[in-house]
């Protein structure tokens, strides 16, 4: 499949002023857009756009680019590959955050008398930069913030789809945090930017170790898609309840109320971090795992990330809600048993 000479011609046109700037409808309502998307839509070659479009996007402006990239965020929606455009994707994010970066900062609250001096610095430099561009010049960053909030729908849209574009992510250090800076600013908001902050934020673990050194068990769990440590307390209690003859375990009794909400639970452990056992015994029963942290961020035995699960009445009372949230429909968060652990595997975790 090759794109259609009017589609390309439309992709290739010159962004010179605001008429140039589609909006998805606009975009979309196009009939050379509009005649290619419903062939690609019926056609088994849909992988073939999409390497495509990732070899054309490094070429055309980056509002012509993310809108080429959302029309193939459609195409992984009804089935294309994920992964194939997600590089490319991904990279022209990045640019755009570089050149965006300048100009976005927080505003201080007016009445802040305590507000940081870097916050009030970044904030003028961001203003004065702004201010100081020709007319064309601020168009040209107006339609790239336009490009980077068209940009994060079909970047969400394969990054929720394929691991593998999540690791991708996350191994660029310096991306993840211009995304968390720039998610929320006053002086050049990216729409949905936040989204992409979120998805940052989640954590996949082919084999998260839970220990429960009361009973000398334990188990491997694969963890997709967890929003933070509470959200794992949450699944992994509701597995261990599923579990509990295996594990030995009689599962704490639980309120009338409990879990009256999908969205609200309580501990039914001491959740901690491995570090809280030293050659099998508890050293530091304030080595939590905190809640509003996310997964990745509790330590590694052995190669593995390890949670412990004490069951103990000596545990302050801790509840939650609201961290259950679906950030995406194909976020699809879940924890499945792998394998127990062996007594003395468990043994060599705690050591």
């Amino acid at each position: 499949m090759k794109f259609p000479p009017d589609f390309l011609q439309t992709l290739r046109q010159p962004v010179l002023g605001e008429a140039d700037l589609d909006t998805r409808s606009s975009f979309f309502s196009r009939n050379e857009i509009r005649d290619f998307y419903l062939l690609a839509m019926k056609s088994p070659e849909k992988n073939d756009v999409l390497q495509l479009a990732a070899a054309e996007l490094p070429h055309l402006h980056p509002h012509r680019a993310a809108l080429l990239a959302l029309f193939c965020g459609a195409l992984v929606e009804d089935g294309a590959d994920p992964h194939l455009l997600f590089g490319a994707a991904l990279e022209l994010m990045a640019g755009l955050l570089v050149s965006l970066e300048p100009f976005c900062a927080t505003q201080p609250q007016e009445d802040d008398d305590e507000a940081d001096p870097e916050d009030v610095a970044e904030w003028q430099a961001a203003e004065a930069a702004l201010g100081a561009l020709s007319a064309q010049e601020r168009f040209e960053v107006e339609a790239r913030q336009a490009a980077a909030g068209l940009l994060v729908l079909p970047l969400m849209t394969m990054l929720m789809r394929d691991v593998r574009n999540h690791r991708a992510l996350l191994s660029d250090d310096e991306l993840v945090a211009r995304i968390v800076a720039m998610a929320v600013n006053d002086s050049l908001p990216i729409d949905g930017l936040h989204f992409l902050q979120g998805a940052a934020g989640l954590a996949y673990e082919d084999e998260l170790v839970v220990l429960l050194p009361a009973s000398g068990t334990g188990m491997v769990v694969k963890a997709h898609a967890i929003n933070n440590n509470f959200h794992a307390f949450s699944l992994l209690q509701k597995l261990m309840r599923k579990h509990a003859k295996a594990l030995g375990i009689e599962p704490p009794a639980r309120e009338a109320h409990a879990n009256a909400s999908r969205d609200t639970d309580c501990a039914e452990y001491l959740w901690l971090q491995a570090h809280a056992f030293r050659n099998g015994e508890l050293v530091d029963p304030m080595a939590w795992s905190w809640g509003e942290g996310s997964l990745r961020e509790n330590a590694r035995r052995q190669g593995r990330l390890v949670l412990v699960a004490l069951d103990t009445q000596d545990k302050p009372s801790r509840t939650w809600n609201g961290f259950n949230r679906v950030l995406h429909s194909e976020q699809k968060s879940r924890v499945s048993l792998v394998r127990l652990l062996m007594p003395e595997e468990v043994a060599s975790y705690l050591a």
